[in-house]
């Protein structure tokens, strides 16, 4: 986002300029067309030359001051020996501080910028050569042009980088809200301010608005049925398991109590799967309850749990690594999810076998590797296993009895602490699943 606002900051800035120069070029090209044309002041030097040969002084002075008023300007008009026949030159503005008011207004005019003077050349009778000067008047106090140019810079840039984060300060609050809604907040909303404008930024946050608005409901309402349904279907389940109770009291046959045990393993079995996918449903950032737990405690009671279910198979449960020490999250849901793949590893590790648990601590973040010396998956289900009743075949070939829920209700838990989890092949045979949890 720092980038994005560093090129806005860049093109804003140099649209900026690009104005302001073309401005300064009309200004000039406008201040070249206010000067007087040198056919008017031409007419003007022949008229006055005129009247000084034919009048004298006095008679030139008073036309003068007649052309001046039209032209807006002062006129000097030297001979060709450098004699001047109205009023010299000022040298310098200031050493006219001791003169009258009007010489003092005349010397003002006369010390105009240089670069808008015009000169013209008259020539009299007998070939008498005169150089008339004609300077606008300019009644603007004159600034440096480094000052000027610094404070055009310095107004550009300002400018620049209240349009750019005007643009970009929107498009901020928006990431914002984006973010805490994509990591669970289903109620974050962006605020009126920026919903009551009339532009695209305003078309964009209502959008957004509704977007989240129907994704809350859609989500709301899965939950809701798939724990309307879950309900239901354990309502019937309850009834059919009394009744296979009463049957089995009156059962009279050895073939019918096989196909009454059957039956009450399938009910079991359903009765798991529907708790499953009601863990699964109600598995959301929000509802996780964190603290901070003794990661290390924490992970020898569920391997000691864990190694005590499994010692009529002879499998032997190793924990390595000592660091990190703490790691704050929901040790509940936590404990599910690592028990599960840990449990995992010993069914398909066999008797007899080793399963590892290693701990380690790389860049903030906590890493448990579980390993075991199982058949593994195919590479291309190593991503799929962890999806919602998913099975690979050699699940299914061994007969396990799982629903493919577990892994899909681990991952979930992870994600809910902002972690990954992941699965790998072992080059020695076996499965290596890592679970990576931020240390906060």
């Amino acid at each position: 986002m720092k980038n994005t606002f560093l090129r806005v900051f860049l093109v804003v800035l140099f649209s900026n300029m690009v104005v302001v120069a073309i401005g300064l070029g009309v200004v000039d090209f406008v201040q070249d067309k206010d000067q007087v044309s040198a056919d008017v002041l031409g007419d003007v030097g022949v008229d006055l030359v005129s009247i000084y040969e034919k009048s004298g002084t006095s008679e030139l002075q008073a036309q003068a001051r007649i052309y001046e008023q039209q032209l807006q300007g002062s006129i000097y008009i030297y001979q060709e020996n450098g004699r001047p026949l109205l009023r010299p030159l000022p040298r310098n503005f200031r050493e006219q501080s001791a003169l009258d008011s009007e010489a003092d207004s005349e010397a003002s005019q006369a010390a105009a910028d240089a670069r808008r003077s015009q000169f013209i050349q008259v020539i009299g009778a007998s070939n008498t050569q005169y150089l008339l000067v004609f300077r606008p008047q300019d009644n603007s106090d004159e600034v440096s042009p480094w000052v000027i140019s610094l404070l055009s810079l310095l107004g550009l840039l300002v400018s620049s980088a209240i349009l750019a984060y005007w643009l970009m300060g929107p498009l901020l609050k928006l990431q914002k809200i984006t973010r805490s809604f994509g990591q669970g907040d289903m109620t974050a909303r962006v605020d009126s301010r920026l919903v009551k404008r009339n532009d695209a930024i305003g078309n964009l946050a209502r959008e957004f608005n509704e977007m989240a608005g129907r994704i809350e409901t859609l989500l709301s309402s899965k939950e809701r049925l798939l724990r309307d349904v879950s309900h239901e279907l354990r309502t019937p389940l309850a009834r059919i398991e009394v009744a296979l109770t009463i049957a089995e009291d009156k059962q009279g046959q050895e073939a019918q109590q096989n196909y009454l045990d059957r039956i009450r393993n399938e009910l079991h079995e359903l009765d798991e799967l529907i708790g499953q996918v009601l863990t699964l449903s109600r598995l959301e950032a929000a509802s996780m309850q964190k603290e901070q737990m003794d990661l290390q405690s924490w992970l020898s009671d569920i391997v000691e749990d864990v190694q005590f279910e499994s010692q009529l198979k002879g499998i032997t449960i190793t924990k390595t690594g000592s660091s990190p020490k703490a790691l704050h999250g929901d040790p509940v849901q936590l404990r599910h999810s690592v028990e599960n793949v840990l449990r995992n590893a010993c069914f398909y590790s066999g008797e007899g076998s080793t399963v590892q648990v290693e701990v380690s601590e790389v860049d903030r973040r906590a890493i448990i590797s579980i390993k075991d010396n199982g058949p593994g998956v195919a590479d291309e289900m190593l991503e799929k296993i962890f999806h919602a009743f998913f099975r690979s075949s050699s699940a299914r070939e061994s007969n396990s009895g799982g629903f493919g829920v577990g892994l899909t209700i681990a991952k979930r838990i992870i994600q809910a602490h902002n972690g990954e989890i992941q699965a790998f092949n072992r080059p020695e045979g076996g499965l290596e699943v890592k679970f990576c949890l931020p240390i906060s």
